[in-house]
């Protein structure tokens, strides 16, 4: 009678312990998909921006290149709203303000050689929120041989938020190839 006891016992345990290495091997899985999100997309170099006090620059390094293609990824747990700067010079120019989801990606596809953006996160005290600092909230790339058509230039979010190859789908599905 031990011995069957000790068996079931036995059983019981391995159940168990299997249960838990298939969840700990699922939740591993998990992680190791969020990391793979968080690099940057093959081909897209860490160039072309800068931050500067609590702002993002964007300034295109292509030599030569009509527009520029950002990706930008917002690392926070909480969304970023990106409101662009502008002077005096672009007086009847649309802002190209932008929201980004906690932890997605979005896509910048630029002629412009200078831009400006202002990070802010949702605050109960302003309707445009509290400004932080962009440098601690987003990562940027930018792809510098990029091969657009002819029906897709000028200035304009390619892609609003989603998950790194999500965005990167997007712009192969538009038309634009990105270099590698």
């Amino acid at each position: 009678m031990k011995t069957i006891n000790n068996s079931k016992v036995i059983a019981a345990l391995f159940t168990i312990v299997s249960g838990n290495l298939d969840a700990a091997s699922a939740v591993k899985q998990d992680t190791s998909a969020v990391k793979e999100d968080n690099r940057n997309p093959i081909g897209c170099m860490d160039n072309g921006y800068e931050f500067d006090l609590d702002t993002l620059r964007l300034v295109s390094n292509a030599v030569g290149a009509k527009q520029a293609l950002y990706f930008l990824h917002n690392t926070s747990t909480t969304n970023i709203t990106l409101y662009q700067m502008r002077g005096e010079e672009s007086s009847r120019s649309m802002y190209l303000n932008h929201v980004i989801n906690a932890g997605q990606w979005a896509v910048l596809s630029t002629s412009e050689k200078k831009m400006k953006y202002i990070c802010a996160i949702p605050s109960a005290k302003s309707p445009y929120g509290k400004i932080v600092d962009c440098s601690q909230s987003l990562r940027v790339c930018e792809y510098n041989n990029v091969r657009y058509g002819l029906n897709n230039q000028g200035n304009y979010w390619l892609v609003n938020s989603n998950s790194r190859n999500g965005a990167v789908n997007a712009v192969v599905h538009y038309g634009i190839i990105p270099g590698v």
